[in-house]
């Protein structure tokens, strides 16, 4: 069954995670509150793939045809879309310094199963590794309820104290920080009374999610997300808490748009895997065109041209999606994932 609100959620994610990547001069610095909301927002596509996951079964799971399915549309996009990247570093010689002194094939494959060559892309070897355990996932949303919510909440003690890695190099260390937002998704969709049973609390929810982004540096003096090494000790990941209580505001307040028509956000969930491949490319194409320096010299202050060059972002990744799909039909796929 289409579920209308959640496709729009769809839309409002990659809108969010882009935001979090958009940044211009001391920005971060500058609006912290707004910088530790877009932070970490991946959380919420994590989530939305464990949703779609369970949402979508149908009779014993095949987990051959889902792996073919991965491959196809999540793997091989990814490979394509990395390719100009890997070149282009490989042949300036220019890997990130958390890769230490490498030779151009050590770098290269790093790269290619960490994601650092492009922004986000971490995302994916991460994914593989839930794509693989799919069998053990998928036995969570047979356990009783008492028992998935055992296993939320440990998870979720580990996750918060684990934070996310240092550069999004360890796809294992981030796999045990997203699993619990994965498998939150899968038991949305089995226990959809649990979260009725709470709706009325949505707006509690919001507020709660403000004060923790409030309070992430206000009182802890942390801007954006947390990212350590897996075996020390940093204290609790504020984020972690932040982006469930936003979820638990989402997930209690999509009925509110349910039978509501907002093209614009069904536009961008139809390309929002798209727009996670490319947009990344975007920043960069920007970034070499000093379009900070540019708005900021143009008089516009930091807000007004962090609102410019989201818009920019968001339009040319948009349009570039929608050229690949028209140019390639259904095979745009395989390419970028739309």
């Amino acid at each position: 069954m289409f579920i209308t609100s959640f496709h729009y959620f769809r839309g409002f994610a990659i809108l969010i995670i882009i935001a979090g990547h958009v940044h211009v001069g001391n920005s971060e610095v500058d609006f912290p509150i707004f910088t530790n909301l877009v932070s970490g927002s991946t959380a919420l596509f994590v989530f939305i793939s464990g949703y779609l996951f369970q949402h979508l079964q149908k009779g014993v799971f095949n987990y051959p045809l889902y792996l073919n399915k991965k491959l196809k549309y999540v793997i091989l996009p990814y490979l394509i879309c990395s390719t100009p990247a890997i070149i282009n570093i490989a042949m300036t010689g220019n890997f990130h310094p958390l890769l230490g002194n490498v030779t151009t094939i050590e770098g290269s494959v790093i790269n290619i199963f960490t994601g650092r060559h492009v922004t986000a892309y971490w995302y994916v070897p991460f994914a593989a590794l839930l794509f693989i355990s799919a069998p053990i996932i998928v036995k969570f949303s047979l356990l009783k309820h008492n028992m998935q919510l055992l296993i939320l909440f440990t998870f979720s003690i580990i996750a918060i104290y684990a934070h996310r890695p240092i550069g999004g190099l360890n796809p294992f260390h981030s796999f045990i920080y997203y699993i619990p937002f994965y498998l939150f998704g899968i038991y949305a969709v089995v226990n959809r009374d649990s979260i009725e049973k709470i709706k009325k609390y949505n707006v509690i929810f919001l507020i709660i999610t403000l004060l923790l982004a409030y309070i992430q540096i206000r009182l802890m003096g942390i801007i954006g997300s947390s990212h350590k090494d897996l075996f020390t000790f940093s204290g609790i990941d504020i984020m972690y808490l932040q982006k469930v209580s936003l979820l638990l505001f989402v997930m209690t307040s999509l009925d509110l748009i349910e039978n509501k028509n907002v093209k614009p956000l069904s536009f961008f969930a139809n390309i929002s895997f798209s727009l996670y491949f490319i947009h990344g490319y975007v920043l960069i194409l920007l970034a070499r065109l000093s379009i900070n320096d540019t708005l900021l010299n143009y008089g516009f202050n930091e807000s007004g041209a962090m609102l410019i060059k989201f818009t920019l972002v968001v339009a040319i990744s948009s349009l570039l999606s929608i050229s690949i799909i028209k140019l390639l039909g259904k095979r745009s796929r395989y390419f970028i994932g739309s």
